[in-house]
């Protein structure tokens, strides 16, 4: 992995995105380990451990990706790229489909590839700007991103069924009121009048309710275009569709089906994100 050299955020959006993605996990990592889990079963409960272990497992696999998604530099450098001798048969023009002149880097820009203003670099098979890790996503962190994205979605599914048993069943009393309704709808203003911990609790509750659905969208959105082999501003790209299989081994790499144990496990992709021609002609042969 080729590291990217600028990875702070470039926006005051993608910074405070970013931040609060990197405050939130950890807080709730730590909410659900020591209050909520001992909570409902007791400090002393050896259940405890049975949840821990999963929690950290989780607590990896969201932080590791989420970091090998900021840190993995997916522009057009990372490639030597040699543009065709003429462009117009290799299918030359403008559109986002063939080569064409980018005027800000200045240079011809392979097929798939867009310029990302917020970067201020060319991103190969660029898919979509991502503003919770304040970078890009193309096609050398696709992998990273989509399975932080299906970790996160887990991990808040996982949260979100401890918290409602523990806030409505366990300590039910306190929380089972029509005021904790209205803190529940104004979280964050609520916070200026009751300080105390059972609202923090209850801003952690929504916030993981909001993230299971959110992170369940995305998972579903970007989990149907990986499967017919598009990125986001394409929709549809029947051209790189080779199968529902091939199309994910052109995100997760050769060993696809041990991708998603680690972002440590290497897993080479099987296309350079360049020279999209050469995959037309397999596809149209497989057709």
């Amino acid at each position: 992995m080729k590291i990217r050299k600028h990875i702070l955020p470039r926006t005051v959006q993608d910074a405070v995105a970013t931040v609060f993605m990197a405050g939130i996990i950890p807080v709730t990592f730590w909410f659900e380990v020591y209050v909520v889990i001992p909570g409902i079963h007791g400090a002393d409960s050896v259940y405890n451990w049975v949840h821990f272990i999963p929690a950290v497992c989780l607590l990896f696999n969201v932080t590791a990706h989420m970091l090998a998604t900021i840190l993995c530099d997916t522009s057009c450098s990372t490639e030597l790229i040699s543009t065709p001798a003429n462009i117009a048969s290799a299918g030359g023009g403008l559109g986002s489909k063939t080569w064409h002149l980018c005027a800000t880097c200045e240079f011809v820009a392979p097929p798939r590839s867009w310029h990302c203003a917020s970067c201020r670099t060319c991103i190969l098979k660029r898919d979509h700007h991502c503003v919770f890790t304040g970078c890009c996503i193309g096609h050398k962190n696709h992998r990273y991103f989509i399975l932080f994205v299906a970790y996160l979605f887990i991990s808040t599914l996982y949260a979100s069924v401890l918290n409602n048993y523990f806030l409505w069943f366990v300590r039910g009393e306190e929380f089972r009121n029509w005021t904790s309704l209205v803190k529940i709808v104004f979280p964050l203003a609520m916070l200026l009048i009751d300080t105390s911990t059972r609202q923090y609790y209850l801003v952690i509750y929504l916030i993981n309710m909001v993230g299971v659905m959110f992170t369940g969208v995305l998972l579903i959105y970007h989990g149907r275009l990986i499967l017919s082999g598009a990125v986001v501003h394409e929709r549809k790209a029947p051209e790189y569709d080779m199968g529902p299989q091939e199309n994910v081994r052109m995100v997760l790499g050769n060993r696809w089906y041990i991708a998603w144990l680690s972002p440590f496990v290497r897993s080479d992709l099987p296309h350079n994100g360049v020279n999209w021609d050469t995959l037309q002609k397999r596809t149209v042969k497989s057709k």
